[in-house]
């Protein structure tokens, strides 16, 4: 089952008629959605700085180790297990 992607600027118009009205529920299922994913919508929207927002953008991971990192880890993975074979 494929999941509905739905833009930025979409989401932006359904809660801001959510807002209006002061029922996200009643918006949602209008719109033929889940109620629930409107709520969500609307508490990041609120979170974010909206208007730096272009639209485009994915949700992004908070953190992407690098290659350093991996090789730190390594290390330290190394040091703990001769700390305890001993």
């Amino acid at each position: 089952m494929m999941r509905n992607q739905y833009d930025l600027n979409f989401k932006k118009s359904i809660v801001s008629k959510g807002l209006e009205i002061g029922n996200m529920t009643a918006v949602a299922r209008q719109h033929e959605l889940d109620p629930k994913m409107v709520l969500r919508w609307a508490r990041e929207l609120k979170r974010k700085d909206i208007d730096q927002l272009d639209g485009d953008g994915k949700k992004q991971p908070k953190y992407v180790p690098t290659a350093e990192d991996y090789a730190q880890l390594e290390k330290e993975l190394e040091r703990m297990k001769k700390l305890y074979a001993e």
